[in-house]
């Protein structure tokens, strides 16, 4: 799994955030807003992961049609159980609220890496 992510996220300071943290741990992020972009970024080089912001705006089974094979870490509002259940349904490799992906977002990043993105964990929690 390459060591690029990119990062499919509409607010632009938690973008960087993002940027930021994985950058430490020497991945290269990509962000952008739209499916357009998401599809440009995908062609430019291998990523070895998409990190979907769910309240993005755009539909986790679009983004995971698009990554066409590389693993979706998605994550949302833990109050968005229907949103976090479909995300899973769609075929995110891993779904965590917010709180979740914040507070372990390296660690859920190297998880995916070390499994190929194909972890089936999720945060039970999440649901309620």
């Amino acid at each position: 799994m390459s060591k690029r992510a990119v990062a499919f996220v509409s607010d632009l300071l938690f973008a960087s955030n993002i940027e930021a943290t994985l950058g430490r741990a020497g991945y290269e992020v990509v962000s952008v807003e739209d499916l357009p972009a998401l599809e440009q970024a995908l062609a430019a080089g291998p990523a070895g992961l998409v990190i979907l912001d769910l309240h993005a705006g755009a539909a986790a089974k679009e983004v995971v049609q698009r990554a066409k094979g590389v693993p979706v870490l998605a994550f949302g509002r833990h109050t968005a159980a229907a949103l976090l259940r479909a995300a899973r349904a769609a075929g995110c490799a891993r779904v965590v609220p917010r709180s979740t992906f914040v507070a372990e977002m390296s660690a859920l990043v190297t998880e995916l890496r070390q499994i190929g993105g194909t972890a089936d964990q999720d945060e039970e929690e999440s649901l309620t």
